[in-house]
């Protein structure tokens, strides 16, 4: 078991939190609502305080604060989490986003887990309209595999990082040349 203290320093290597958006992110989460069908998606990450969304898809804000997220609770477990309609769980029934006029009914996340199995994060989806047959097993895996594309997007972006620290990979890259 990871430690919230290693959770949130396994997190803080990444640098991600508070970066601009990234066509790769931006990309990944469109992708993940369209398949899903759901009006919301979101690529988040949770620190101390907050969580902070990287990429999102019909959100409008960037972050809330961790005592009124929903995914905040998925960092228990490594399973991806089903709620069909979000306002018959015990545990979220009287969030803000829940218990609101028009707000989460069907809910899914899966965890962000780091090379070291910290869980940085998730990889929800949302919609105003329950979802009664929840998901599909394959659904949930299918969830899970877009968890672990977002830790490949991670090591990729620590890798440019550390290679341009380096001074092995140019930080803007080189104009093609007219030849």
């Amino acid at each position: 078991m990871v430690t919230e203290a290693a959770r949130i320093a396994t997190l803080h290597s990444y640098a991600v939190m508070d970066t601009p958006e990234e066509p790769e992110f931006t990309a990944l989460v469109a992708r993940i609502a369209t398949t899903f069908s759901v009006r919301s998606a979101v690529i988040s990450f949770i620190d101390d305080n907050r969580q902070w969304y990287k990429a999102r898809y019909g959100v409008d804000g960037t972050s809330v604060p961790r005592v009124q997220s929903l995914c905040t609770h998925i960092l228990e477990s490594d399973d991806t989490t089903v709620l069909p309609d979000a306002r018959q769980h015990p545990t979220f029934r009287d969030n803000i986003h829940v218990a609101c006029e028009g707000g989460v009914r069907f809910y899914a996340a899966a965890p962000i887990k780091a090379l070291n199995r910290a869980r940085l994060g998730t990889v929800c989806l949302f919609d105003p309209r329950p979802r009664p047959e929840g998901m599909s097993e394959r659904e949930r895996r299918q969830l899970s595999s877009f968890a672990a594309q977002v830790v490949e997007l991670l090591e990729q972006r620590r890798n440019v990082i550390r290679g341009r620290a380096a001074g092995k990979i140019p930080a803007v890259p080189p104009l093609p040349s007219a030849g």
